[in-house]
């Protein structure tokens, strides 16, 4: 197998992972923004901020994009209320995550 074919096979997975992860998201935004504090953490249960952390350290904007995830949409779709929502449902650690979030996203 050359190169090419590889490459090729990579980005396919890549853009494959980004499509199921750009459901996941999309999926994400709809129960957030339907849903209130109290029931996001019920159903979320207890979320551990560090891992949330950590695993928004694997994305930067060029992996969103090779992904196949629109960042000028997806700013789009975050409101300011979001965020807010967001270090409620996440309690004392959420105002780092929605910090992480804003910077990925600009």
């Amino acid at each position: 197998m050359n190169g090419d074919s590889m490459s090729y096979n990579y980005n396919m997975f890549e853009r494959l992972g980004g499509s199921i992860q750009k459901k996941k998201l999309e999926k994400a935004l709809e129960m957030f923004h339907n849903e209130s504090p109290q029931e996001l953490r019920r159903r979320i249960g207890n979320i551990d901020t560090r891992e949330i952390l950590e695993k928004l350290e694997e994305y930067n904007p060029q992996k969103l994009r090779q992904m196949g995830i629109n960042i000028e949409e997806l700013r789009g779709k975050i409101t300011e209320r979001d965020f807010e929502k967001l270090m409620q449902v996440l309690g004392r650690d959420g105002a780092l995550v929605v910090q992480k979030l804003k910077s990925l996203l600009n």
